[in-house]
């Protein structure tokens, strides 16, 4: 009995001790002579300019807590910072800093941060210049190892970000898109091997993205030279910040339209490094509305049927694609879209990074389609191959171009011409469907003579 008790008075010595470090030692240890040492490190990691605010010693969490960070960003960019938040806790081993005042760092979380990304019309990013080995003119110095500066054993073995937000745009220009509920977490963060990091956001419209991705090694490249593979999941992303992600990239939408309702999906493998990242996946998206342009009236003015009550928007119920976008442009293949007014459209493409259109596609026009009605070609049934066009200029101010040369269909069109002694004159004045109207009316008129 008496040996229990006197474990449980050394027990209890050993609570109040460890009580009283709690207490005392944010008292006896002034955290804030750090904050230069930490600032100086943080920006010679990084070449941007780092302040932090008042440090204080939070021995429960193991960490040095500031009550705000701010980077600097590229001034080629934005003069506002890169990135600023509430709180930084950098972590710490305890015993060197209670006992020596030494300070040795093993992680950083960052909370609340606002992180702003930004892209030049080339196509660099702000984010492409942190780190790196170059020292200029303007770049803070390094910390001297050999200084009693207290900073020994700084390393950043795992890095968090949480509940962020990151916004996207043009440099020089208001940002188009921000992704909330960011958080980003990396670990075992080396210079010699490569590290593991997560991805998670929530879109405006109650979408989620979710990275998954190995990153550097880190070495002293520079953020955009970094080796990166990694797989993205995008779910039930809402169209608009399909938009505005397109215009952040440099891709405009046909002159003065806009997408609206309707969401996307998306299964990517990124392979790069960042600034010549390549990106490829199935992308699907369901319900989306092109406002303000009407593909099947683009194809009916193509056809001679301009009077085809085609609408002024283009409604997709669903489009799919194998995707693959790199610096050079946006490869399409087994594309396949249902427009319901129009039908069904398959084939492939490009988009060059200078906006350039050159799709290939098959054209199904469903029997409800104001163009089969008008047009009354019976090749275009469901029994068939379809349509053929393409579709060329920009994506500013698309052309849709029947395709009918070297096609079963263009060979069978070419043969009823000549047999019905359609004329080159008649196929300049009506375009093909006045071309075709003609040729089919002149067969009736033919049949419909009397027998003398």
């Amino acid at each position: 009995m008496v040996k229990k008790h006197k474990i449980l008075v050394i027990l209890g010595i050993i609570f109040v001790l460890i009580a009283a470090v709690v207490v005392i030692t944010p008292f006896f240890v002034n955290a804030d002579m750090f904050r230069p040492q930490i600032e100086q490190e943080l920006s010679s990691m990084l070449h941007r300019k780092v302040e932090i605010g008042h440090l204080r010693v939070s021995i429960l969490e193991g960490s040095l807590v500031a009550d705000r960070i701010s980077i600097s960003d590229d001034p080629a960019y934005s003069p506002q910072p890169f990135l600023t938040a509430k709180s930084l806790a950098v972590g710490i081993a305890l015993e060197p800093l209670i006992f020596s005042r030494q300070l040795q760092v093993h992680s950083l979380t960052i909370a609340n941060p606002q992180v702003q990304l930004l892209r030049t019309a080339k196509g660099d990013w702000n984010f492409d210049s942190l780190g790196g080995s170059a020292t200029t003119a303007s770049d803070p110095a390094p910390a001297n190892p050999s200084s009693n500066s207290g900073l020994q054993g700084f390393s950043v073995g795992n890095m968090a970000i949480t509940n962020g937000t990151i916004a996207f745009g043009r440099a020089g220009q208001p940002t188009r898109l921000a992704y909330e509920d960011v958080n980003i977490h990396a670990s075992q963060i080396s210079p010699t091997s490569p590290f593991p990091l997560t991805f998670d956001a929530d879109t405006p419209g109650h979408g989620t993205i979710h990275l998954k991705a190995s990153v550097g090694p880190i070495a002293k490249s520079e953020a955009g030279r970094l080796p990166f593979q990694g797989q993205l999941n995008v779910n039930n992303v809402p169209a608009e910040d399909v938009q505005n992600l397109l215009a952040v990239l440099g891709y405009a939408l046909p002159q003065g339209s806009s997408l609206q309702g309707g969401t996307i999906q998306a299964n990517l493998d990124l392979h790069g490094p960042f600034e010549r990242l390549v990106t490829s996946g199935p992308v699907k998206l369901t319900n989306v509305k092109l406002a303000g342009f009407s593909l099947a009236g683009e194809l009916a003015r193509a056809l001679g049927t301009a009077n085809a009550a085609t609408g002024n928007d283009t409604v997709v119920q669903v489009a799919s694609s194998d995707l693959r976008y790199t610096p050079n442009g946006l490869e399409a293949s087994n594309l396949n879209v249902i427009i319901p007014i129009l039908g069904t459209l398959t084939g492939s493409g490009t988009v060059g990074a200078d906006n350039a259109l050159n799709f290939r596609l098959v054209a199904k026009l469903a029997g409800s389609s104001p163009l089969a009605q008008l047009i009354r070609l019976p090749m275009l049934g469901q029994g068939n191959g379809g349509l053929p066009l393409r579709i060329e200029g920009t994506t500013a101010h698309p052309k849709v171009v029947p395709d009918l040369s070297g096609s079963a269909m263009g060979t069978a069109v070419g043969s009823v011409i000549q047999k019905l002694g359609g004329s080159k004159q008649k196929q300049q004045s009506g375009g093909i469907g006045g071309m075709l109207g003609g040729i089919f009316g002149k067969k009736k008129q033919q049949t419909q003579q009397p027998h003398p």
